[in-house]
C-alpha cells in the first residue's frame, strides 16, 4: 500500500521539479506559478499519505525506534536546508540554535517527522508574519521541565525544540484535545485549511516513543507555540 500510494505522487513531484528547474525547456513567468502550485499540492498530497501510513503503522503496534547517536547541529542544518525553497507567502522562517548542540541517542527518522509536522503545520496556519524554529540543550544543572524532574527521566539534561507562529492559533477548549488523532480546530466542510488531522496525532506518538513529551501555547490570532522536550541519556 506504501509503494502504491507513494510512487504516482513521487513521479509528479520528480518531473515537476525537472520542469521547474528548466531541465525540459523554459518556463514563462505563469507557467513558472503554475508549476509551483502543482508542486505545493502534490507535496501536501505526499505529507498526508505518510501521515496515513504512520498512524496506521502506530495503531499496529509494529511502530519500533531505532536509537543511534545523531549529530544534532548537522541534523539541523539537514532540516533547515529542506525548507530553503520560496513558500509563496510573506513568511519569515527563522532558526535559532547554536553551533555545539550535543550529540544524542535518538531515532533521527521519528525525530524528524516531529519537526516536519510542527513546521508545516505552522506554515500552513501563518499567512504572514514569521515562524520560529528554536533549540537548545538545557543539562542538568539547569532547572529542568517539571515532567522531567518529577519521573527522573532527565539523563544528562533535555533538548528542547520549539516551533513558534504569528498564525491562526486556537481557542483554549481546543488545547487539551488538539493531539487526538483525526482532530482538527475546524472540521467543517467549509473549512480554510486542509488536511486530515494526524498531523499533531503522530507528533505525539512518536515524541513519546523517543521518551519525551510536547506542549502548545496558543492564543487565537496571536499564533501557536508548540514545545517538544528529548531527555539526553547518560
Amino acid at each position: 500500500m506504501s509503494h502504491e500510494l507513494r510512487t504516482p505522487l513521487n513521479v509528479v513531484v520528480g518531473y515537476s521539479g525537472m520542469l521547474k528547474d528548466g531541465l525540459l525547456g523554459e518556463l514563462n513567468p505563469t507557467q513558472q506559478q503554475a508549476l509551483e502550485k502543482i508542486i505545493n499540492r502534490a507535496n501536501d498530497q505526499l505529507a498526508t499519505i505518510n501521515n496515513i501510513l504512520f498512524a496506521t503503522v502506530l495503531e499496529t503496534e509494529n511502530a519500533g525506534v531505532e536509537v543511534h547517536e545523531i549529530d544534532l547541529a548537522a541534523f539541523l542544518n539537514q532540516l533547515k536546508a529542506a525548507y530553503e525553497a520560496p513558500i509563496n507567502k510573506t513568511l519569515a522562517l527563522n532558526w535559532d540554535y547554536p553551533g555545539d548542540l550535543p550529540f544524542i541517542k535518538a531515532d533521527s527518522a521519528k525525530l524528524r517527522q516531529v519537526l516536519q509536522n510542527l513546521i508545516n503545520n505552522a506554515i500552513k496556519f501563518t499567512d504572514k508574519g514569521s515562524i520560529t524554529i528554536s533549540t537548545r540543550f538545557l543539562p542538568v544543572s539547569d532547572p529542568l521541565p517539571l515532567r522531567f524532574e518529577e519521573t527522573g527521566n532527565r539523563g544528562t539534561g533535555v533538548v528542547e525544540f520549539k516551533v513558534a507562529d504569528t498564525g491562526v492559533g486556537m481557542p483554549k477548549e481546543m488545547l487539551p484535545v488538539i493531539f487526538d488523532r483525526f482532530r482538527q480546530v475546524d472540521s467543517s466542510e467549509t473549512r480554510s485549511f486542509g488536511g486530515v488531522g494526524l498531523g499533531l496525532y503522530i507528533v505525539k506518538k512518536f515524541t513519546e516513543m523517543l521518551g519525551g513529551s510536547v506542549e502548545v501555547e496558543s492564543e487565537p490570532g496571536k499564533g501557536s507555540t508548540f514545545t517538544v522536550a528529548i531527555p539526553v541519556a547518560n
